[in-house]
């Protein structure tokens, strides 16, 4: 019997708040029954609303992380065998209606994986960074690496991958970014392409206050630094790594401004001046051009955050030796749409 083309999963832990909605967005855009939810030991509300959705559903007793609840999920309900393309969409996202229209054109190439446009739920301060940084990402440096054939991340909120992949992934979950892991799985083994599909678009929330928003990023870049030492992306052996290289040079750079002003505070208001403009040339630009005009009004603060990131990103890599008791679920609290 020939495969379906689409299914979509869906990673849960405790998303009563936003797993109705997700789940009412995916059904404008793909057909109930190829919608799968794995509850990954959810204690709340969310294994009740997944079925009374009207979805299929696999409900698993023990948390046991992300990744492997998604391993878990397409072995048990056979979804290689079953399907050619198996999406994996967070509980906190939509798809845009035509999102699985977007990627036709792509599809023709029959790529390992296709990866989406993120875009950020409108919702004050730190959504409106985000706007900016998704922005930023998307239109340098996702169509740059398409380009060269260096994607370094397929978001875990939207992308699709082709069945045959599937179980020559580890799922083993030995990072806190599975995505990013996946990803860099896919160029080491040589499984085929990595397609960006700037029309495929989703949308995702993103953390609310700033102490969501700093748990969030050691996590983002605590599971860099471990995927780093995993894959040995320090070594100038693949053309990706090369791409990680421009990565650490950014946040390097930043890094050596500080070690710099510590010994030198005489040019500190120089500094601040200077970041302050760039940051407000560019956002302005990035934004005017995704016609994301209401996040122009909270750019003057776009380079608090961005120091925030800094020093996410520094104690990231001190927090990388935790024990593995942190790679289970970490994520923002989430708020109704």
């Amino acid at each position: 019997m020939p495969k379906k083309k689409f299914c979509v999963v869906v990673p849960a832990y405790n998303e009563e708040k936003v797993i109705e909605s997700s789940l009412r967005a995916l059904k404008t855009t793909i057909k109930s029954d190829y919608i799968y939810v794995v509850s990954d030991g959810s204690k709340d509300k969310t294994v009740r609303l997944a079925n009374r959705a009207g979805v299929n559903v696999l409900a698993l007793r023990k948390n046991i992380g992300k990744a492997r609840a998604l391993e878990k999920l397409i072995k048990v309900r056979k979804l290689r065998d079953e399907f050619k393309y198996i999406l994996f969409s967070d509980a906190d996202s939509r798809l845009d209606k035509n999102f699985f229209k977007s990627i036709k054109v792509a599809l023709k190439r029959k790529p390992a994986c296709i990866v989406s446009t993120v875009s950020s739920h409108r919702r004050g301060i730190i959504s409106a960074f985000r706007t900016y940084e998704y922005g930023l990402s998307h239109l340098v440096y996702k169509n740059a690496q398409n380009t060269l054939g260096t994607i370094t991340v397929a978001p875990g909120c939207a992308s699709l991958y082709r069945h045959d992949i599937l179980n020559k992934l580890d799922f083993s979950g030995n990072t806190l970014t599975e995505d990013y892991d996946l990803t860099l799985q896919i160029h080491e083994k040589r499984l085929g392409e990595i397609i960006y599909v700037p029309k495929a678009k989703v949308i995702t929330q993103d953390p609310m206050y700033i102490k969501d928003y700093w748990n969030q990023v050691v996590r983002w870049n605590t599971g860099f630094w471990q995927n780093l030492f995993l894959h040995k992306l320090y070594l100038p052996t693949k053309k990706i790594n090369f791409e990680i290289y421009l990565s650490l040079l950014d946040s390097l750079v930043g890094i050596g401004a500080l070690i710099y002003l510590a010994y030198h505070p005489e040019f500190l208001i120089k500094f601040i001046i200077t970041i302050f403009a760039m940051t407000m040339i560019i956002s302005v630009i990035i934004l005017n051009f995704q016609r994301q005009f209401w996040a122009i009004l909270y750019a003057p603060l776009f380079p608090f955050i961005y120091f925030i990131n800094l020093f996410a990103y520094i104690y990231s890599f001190f927090r990388m030796f935790s024990p593995k008791k942190h790679l289970l679920w970490n994520r923002a609290a989430r708020y109704k749409l």
